[in-house]
Formats: C-alpha cells, structure tokens, sequence
C-alpha cells in the first residue's frame, strides 16, 4: 500500500493549504439548506454537493437485476449449463457532516449493502455477498459566489466484503484443496477530487463532480487499483416555479472501480431521478429510483440493477 500511504500525505498537505488560506469570495453562512440565488437544490448521495453544512442524513434501499444467465459451472470436469436468475439488492447508509468552521466541514459515514441470489442459479453462481465499513471525509469551500460554488473534497473508506461462494466451495472440495465457502477481504481506499454547483435561475441548476483515487483491489491477486468518478445532475426547483414544494433531480455518475463484490468486473454507470419534498428549510424526505449497468464476471452481457432509495436528511 506504498501508493495509499502516498496519497494520504498529498491529502494531509491539501487539507493544510485549506486552513492557512481562506476561500474566495466567503459569505456569511446563509441558511442551512444548499440553495444559490433563490434556487434550492436536490442533494443526493449519488453525486455529492460542495455545501458546507451540518446535517445527518439516512438512506434505505432496495433493488433487483432480473433474467440473468449464469455462467457455466465446472465441477470435477463436469459441466452444469448456466441457468436463469434473478438478484436481489439492499443498502442502508448513515452519513454525518458537522460543519467545522464556515468554509470547512468533517464527515463520517456507515454502510450496509447486501446483495443476493433469489433464485436456484444466481444463488449458487453468485453467492450471498455483503459489503460493511466506515467513511471519513473532509469537504473545504475554495469559491462562493451568488451563483457558483466549488468545494474541494477528501475521502478515505475503509470497507469489508464478506462472500457465500457455494459454486467455489463445491469445486475447492472435488479438487481435494483447502475450501472455504465464506471468503472475507478488506479494501482501504483513498480520493480526492471536486464538487461544484451553478444555479442558472430560481428553477434549473447543475451539481457536477470529479474524483480521482487508489484503493485496494477487492480481490486479494490484484494490485491497487487507480480509479475516476465523474457525475452530473440537472436539478429543478418547483418552488419557484408554481409553489409546488418539491425539487426534481436527473443525473449520472461514472465510477471506474467501484467498491463492490468480488464478481463485479469493471466500471459501472448510473442514472437516476430523484424526488423531493422540500417545505421546510432544514428538513428534506426524497425517493430516489436509478438504475445501474454493472459488467459481472463469466458474463457477456451487463447485468441492469434497478433500484429505489427513500432518504432523510436534516440540517441543523
């Protein structure tokens, strides 16, 4: 991990040069939720925004990939046909940031994700796998204006894959080598990169993102890994268009080397529409669906997840 250790000192360096200079064009805080010059925006998990704010926010999800077809199974020089399945997909994330000072903020958030086969092939072919572990976090305001606003971001996680390998299991013990059906690895990763916002009027705005970053590889053969996150999102302000109190939001994000299970083989893509109920100023309830291109290995074709997340979100 020479390489993450390198970039965790270029990041203590960055987070320095943050607090011996402060950002251009600083205001005075205005009030807690993300708004510029009369637009407020659609915050979401997916691509992250620049404000500096205090807040805790909550996420529960659901989502599936339906017709799959597995890969063949080779066990002692026979070979079982792949079979049709489906699976199943489910996350719960805690998210804190406390704003330190007004153009400075502190974040650390919890994970769960879990994925699963629901039927007969896709549970022997892929297994149970789940994904736990913490993110810190540090986000520094460089720029503020009436319209934009650009913040640095810094990030370390630090997470666990557990994955049920029943079809692996099966082969490890005809073979006559040492099996185990429960296969554990831990991924350290660290990244930096950007977040900036513009609002066009009080009714249309953009919120756009770019990361870069070096991680371990899930899988314990491979080296670290650099990866790039690049996203985009279109977000509506119904309020200030004819009262009604939601804001509508469509983005993507691209992400070169997801944390992810241990089959999944290469980046992933996302799209997504967010809606949100936003009457109050510190208080925000959303329902987001999206749906994820996701490339698994042993099969040609990409595996289409369709998933659905409610959040909370409160600023303080």
């Amino acid at each position: 991990m020479n390489v993450c250790r390198r970039s965790m000192h270029l990041a203590a360096v960055a987070l320095l040069l943050c607090f011996v200079s402060p950002p251009l064009g600083a205001q005075d805080a205005p009030g807690p939720y993300p708004e510029l010059d009369g637009h407020r925006f659609s915050p979401t998990r997916t691509v992250g925004d620049p404000w500096i704010r205090t807040h805790v926010v909550s996420y529960l999800g659901l989502g599936q990939a339906t017709d799959l077809l597995q890969p063949p199974i080779v066990i002692d020089g026979d070979t079982i046909p792949g079979l049709e399945g489906e699976l199943l997909y489910a996350t719960i994330d805690f998210e804190y940031q406390q704003r330190i000072v007004d153009w400075f903020a502190f974040r650390v958030g919890y994970a769960v994700d879990a994925r699963l086969g629901t039927e007969l092939g896709t549970l022997l072919a892929r297994g149970v796998n789940t994904i736990t572990g913490f993110e810190i976090g540090w986000l520094a305001r460089v720029l503020e204006s009436e319209r934009d606003m650009l913040s640095l971001d810094f990030g370390v996680s630090n997470k666990s894959v557990t994955q049920v390998d029943i079809a692996g299991f099966v082969e490890d013990v005809i073979e006559g080598v040492e099996a185990d059906i429960v296969r554990k690895s831990n991924t350290l990763r660290f990244s930096g990169g950007g977040r900036y916002a513009h609002a066009f009027s009080p009714l249309f705005g953009i919120i756009a993102v770019a990361n870069l970053g070096v991680g371990e590889s899930v899988r314990r053969d491979e080296d670290d890994e650099v990866f790039t996150q690049l996203g985009a999102q279109l977000d509506f302000d119904l309020a200030s268009w004819r009262n009604i109190p939601l804001n509508v939001a469509l983005g993507y994000l691209f992400d070169s080397y997801p944390e992810a299970s241990q089959d999944v083989d290469g980046s992933i893509s996302t799209g997504y529409l967010r809606v949100g109920y936003v009457a109050r100023n510190d208080f925000t309830i959303g329902l987001q669906f999206s749906g994820s291109s996701v490339p698994l290995q042993g099969d040609d074709n990409r595996a289409k997840f369709g998933i659905v997340e409610f959040d909370l979100r409160y600023y303080f």
